[in-house]
């Protein structure tokens, strides 16, 4: 439990106090869940099927 509450300290940056004694464990897990953060990778174009279907007829063609 140690190892948790250090990670909700680290994470959230919130105090022993506040992760031990205030906040309840229930809120911290959602806390921990809904915080933002750092997305890695390319952009996911959203193309319609004809589309799709098109780029994949054109690429067997070659």
């Amino acid at each position: 439990m140690m190892g948790q509450i250090a990670s909700f300290m680290e994470n959230l940056r919130l105090s022993y106090t506040e992760v031990f004694e205030i906040i309840p464990y229930r809120n911290l897990l959602i806390m921990q869940k809904d915080k933002l953060h750092i997305v890695y990778g390319d952009k996911v174009k959203k193309i319609s099927g004809k589309e799709m279907a098109a780029r994949r007829s054109k690429k067997n063609s070659n």
